[in-house]
């Protein structure tokens, strides 16, 4: 897959920073910058529901827990399908391995994060197909929403915690919540919280994991300053029975933040297969000779 190299600020992220409040009593945390992570796994939280985890006793073949009592039957059944084609394996398509749009949380996954600071609004970019979220700040969700790939997303600080609320997903084709093809519905809400927090050496990532970069790591690893925690809560009372939730952390990223192109195409480059679609049927027609 070809990657292009961008400096970490544009003239854009300069003029976001620049609007940013002064620093003083009343300072919100500074989360800018450019983060990486290996994997794109989720951790379980420090309590509570976690997201489904993988059976099939490897990294690589994504078979998620279909008999996860957090699933309804019809969410099930799709996870249980999409296992039984990587137990064989084929890769089933993902809005990740097929380049489409990624909803969050799956979005998390992505190898590189820059978060833009702005007075009004945060923008999020995610290296993989140049993915973009802007959240507004101190906003209400509007009494009626669209849907769209990425939701709505309003945000706030608490303290040292900037509070993400995303309403108004759309449910699209390979639209799913995590690696494993889980689906989700139109009541999809998510709360992501955002934080700055010591690095824990039990958490530390291991080298590139799922593809990405081959065996290159994406993390600074002579980086020893804080690093970004996400912690998430997933609630669709349209595909599961309960609320679950999920930890990223990202680290600093090594070098300068990766425009990751990605063409819409049927390759899945965790595999290196292609995955399956419906295909026609050639008929020869006679000419009468």
């Amino acid at each position: 897959m070809p990657k292009l190299h961008i400096a970490n600020f544009s003239f854009a992220a300069a003029l976001l920073l620049a609007a940013m409040p002064a620093a003083g009593a009343n300072a919100i945390p500074d989360l800018s910058g450019v983060w990486g992570r290996n994997t794109i796994d989720y951790t379980a939280p420090d309590s509570g529901k976690g997201p489904l985890k993988n059976i099939s006793g490897s990294r690589t073949v994504m078979v998620g827990d279909y008999n996860d009592q957090m699933l309804k039957p019809w969410a099930a059944a799709i996870v249980k399908r999409n296992g039984e084609i990587a137990r064989t394996g084929e890769a089933f398509p993902t809005a990740h391995n097929q380049c489409w749009p990624e909803p969050p949380p799956y979005i998390l996954g992505n190898q590189e994060l820059q978060v833009l600071q702005g007075k009004d609004h945060i923008s999020l970019m995610y290296s993989h197909g140049s993915q973009h979220r802007t959240v507004r700040l101190n906003a209400n969700h509007p009494a009626k929403i669209t849907p769209s790939w990425y939701g709505d997303s309003i945000g706030h600080y608490e303290g040292d915690t900037l509070v993400v609320d995303t309403v108004g997903v759309a449910v699209a084709p390979l639209s799913s919540l995590d690696r494993y093809g889980t689906p989700h519905t139109e009541a999809l809400h998510v709360i992501e919280r955002y934080r700055m927090v010591e690095q824990e050496p039990a958490k530390t990532e291991p080298r590139a994991t799922g593809g990405f970069r081959g065996e290159d790591d994406a993390i600074d690893r002579s980086y020893k300053g804080k690093v970004l925690r996400v912690d998430f809560t997933v609630e669709d009372p349209g595909a599961f029975t309960m609320p679950w939730s999920g930890v990223v952390v990202y680290s600093r990223a090594k070098g300068i933040f990766i425009e990751d192109v990605c063409a819409e195409n049927i390759h899945d480059y965790v595999t290196g297969k292609d995955a399956a679609v419906p295909t026609a049927k050639s008929t020869r027609i006679s000419d009468g000779g």
